[in-house]
């Protein structure tokens, strides 16, 4: 039995290494530490800080805890080698984690990192105001068992129940009918509107409410509340368990803790500028007086009241406004993005595989460069390999592809290609079990910031220690460096016309304005025609990255080192190791 344990623990421990060497360049040690990594708990996996200290206490009683945010591993910094020792013969393959039938395997390390550490702030965005308290647990009770969740007018949503009251909230279009009111706001909810009146005092009573319910593990996905729809202030009153609100636009992030009982104001910039969501989890990470840990999510509802708006908006945010822009691109949730992919990727280039194959032949020079690069017997991996040309050549190394589409990995099987048909979010390879990943004109097929980083994440997961990756995605600059791309120097008439874009209304309630091949590109999300001469034309979905973009999206994973940022031929590329 104790060999059998040893065993397990060794082979934690050696994944451990690698991991914790990739992510923040720290070593494991075979000697003994004052430092010891817990290999296989962390915040990513629900450990809380109480927790550990439960287990520490009986036997060491000064130490610091150090846990990561969005690490499955977190470290023990004790105070003496002695103590570190002790700690790691009584824990190391001989507690289980609370509640299961998990063994804790640990190892010692060089250093830990300096402190806890997350990419989301706490602060306030401009124009949100958190207030806790604002009803007692009795009118909490009331207002919760006022609720049939099993009765007519309730909507069943993928990821969370929802009613409406006053008038009904259509997902299809992100927008109201105000010429067709439903069921009013009950009178058993009027006592809030003194209360409302009390933090918010608004010159209208609001007469649309919508409420939310969610079990453990669900959320809504991140967006913005129509502007033409409702007015300014938005108000949501939390009740039953605590979550984190996720708050983000453009680069700034924050996440903001909501207490039971607590009133959320959204007003001004929050309300027009910044998306707001809950990530479906079953734990929130928190910040508390010892330190980060994790907090468990029970059924949370949430009575979120708005004033319906008759008449355009007159925000000063036009970059969000649907009243201010020609054309509007909704912000696409996951479950859109999902359709969007399936129907403007994925069934496309099995449509047109045939021709896609006839037409892409000739290699990129500087992808072949980076082929030659790689030493003898490397394993590569091409994400996204499409019709395989970059798997017939440098016979010095072993080449592996796949690609979502079963037709072009058909075409690649019957040259002879070893490929596999897989999803670039969720690859089927080992942690750290390849030499050199390349990417090439894929990840800019993904229609959420979110899935794109993902997509990077699998590349950084699956490549070894001192491996190389390469990616390239379509530019909006195409005529970077004062020379034009090939793309749009074909046709100099439609160059000086500059853009000419139509709009799409795809069936997902997102409006994509459609790019006219040979352009210079109208915006970042938007579908692209794919022309043959018979069969039909067929729109291909695309997120054209902007100058930094990429390097910024490859930075949101620690994985990775940029090695090299670089613009070639329409593309933004970089070198990540």
């Amino acid at each position: 039995m104790e060999k059998k344990l040893n065993k397990k623990s060794h082979c934690k421990q050696k994944r451990a290494y690698h991991r914790l060497l990739r992510d923040m360049n720290i070593k494991c040690c075979d000697n003994s530490t004052q430092y010891v990594m817990l290999c296989n708990a962390g915040l990513m996996t629900g450990f809380q800080r109480e927790t550990l200290q439960d287990i520490i206490d009986p036997f060491v009683h000064k130490y610091d805890l150090v846990m990561p945010p969005n690490k499955s591993y977190c470290f023990i910094k004790f105070h003496s080698i002695e103590d570190a020792v002790s700690a790691y013969n009584k824990i190391n393959g001989r507690i289980k984690i609370n509640g299961q039938d998990t063994l804790l395997y640990a190892t010692f390390t060089e250093s830990v990192p300096d402190c806890d550490y997350s990419e989301w702030s706490s602060d306030f965005p401009p124009g949100l105001k958190l207030i806790e308290n604002v009803i007692t647990e009795e009118q909490e009770k009331m207002l919760l068992n006022t609720i049939n969740w099993y009765n007519e007018g309730l909507s069943a949503l993928k990821h969370r129940k929802v009613k409406h009251f006053g008038y009904e909230f259509q997902y299809n279009s992100n927008k109201i009918d105000p010429d067709k009111p439903i069921t009013p706001i009950p009178e058993n909810y009027h006592f809030l509107k003194a209360v409302f009146k009390k933090y918010h005092d608004v010159p209208y009573e609001y007469d649309q409410l919508t409420i939310n319910h969610y079990l453990p593990g669900q959320g809504i996905p991140p967006h913005i509340d129509t502007h033409s729809v409702f007015e300014d202030n938005i108000l949501s009153l939390s009740l039953g368990s605590a979550c984190i609100m996720d708050f983000k636009r453009e680069n700034k992030k924050a996440a903001i803790l909501l207490p039971p009982r607590s009133l959320l104001i959204m007003s001004g910039e929050t309300r027009y500028a910044w998306s707001h969501g809950i990530c479906p989890r079953h734990n929130d990470v928190v910040k508390t007086s010892n330190g980060i840990t994790t907090q468990p999510r029970g059924t949370r509802v949430s009575f979120t009241f708005r004033k319906i708006r008759r008449g355009d908006c007159h925000c000063n945010f036009p970059n969000y406004c649907d009243t201010k822009q020609n054309y509007t691109t909704t912000l696409i949730d996951t479950e859109t993005a999902l359709g969007i992919e399936n129907s403007y990727v994925h069934e496309v280039y099995n449509k047109i595989s045939n021709h896609f194959n006839e037409t892409r032949h000739k290699q990129w020079p500087n992808v072949s460069k980076f082929l030659q690069t790689l030493d003898t017997s490397d394993i590569l991996l091409d994400v996204g390999c499409g019709n395989g040309k970059y798997l017939c050549s440098e016979k010095h190394i072993f080449k592996i592809g796949c690609d979502r589409s079963y037709n072009l990995m058909t075409i690649c099987r019957n040259k002879g290609f070893e490929v596999f048909l897989s999803d670039c979010l969720y690859l089927p390879y080992k942690d750290n079990s390849l030499d050199a990943v390349i990417c090439i004109a894929v990840i800019h097929h993904l229609s959420t910031h979110e899935r794109r980083k993902q997509a990077i994440f699998e590349l950084a997961r699956v490549l070894r220690p001192n491996g190389k990756c390469l990616i390239y995605v379509w530019a909006k600059e195409q005529e970077k460096d004062s020379i034009q791309t090939a793309y749009i120097r074909c046709n100099s008439t439609k160059t000086e016309r500059n853009i000419s874009c139509t709009q799409k209304l795809t069936e997902y309630g997102v409006t994509l304005p459609v790019h006219e091949n040979r352009t210079k590109f109208a915006s970042n999300d938007m579908l692209v025609p794919w022309k043959r001469k018979e069969g039909g034309n067929f729109f291909r979905y695309y997120h054209v990255f902007e100058e930094g973009e990429l390097s910024q999206l490859c930075s949101e994973v620690p994985s990775f080192t940029m090695k090299e940022v670089y613009y070639d031929q329409g593309n933004w590329c970089v070198i990540l190791i």
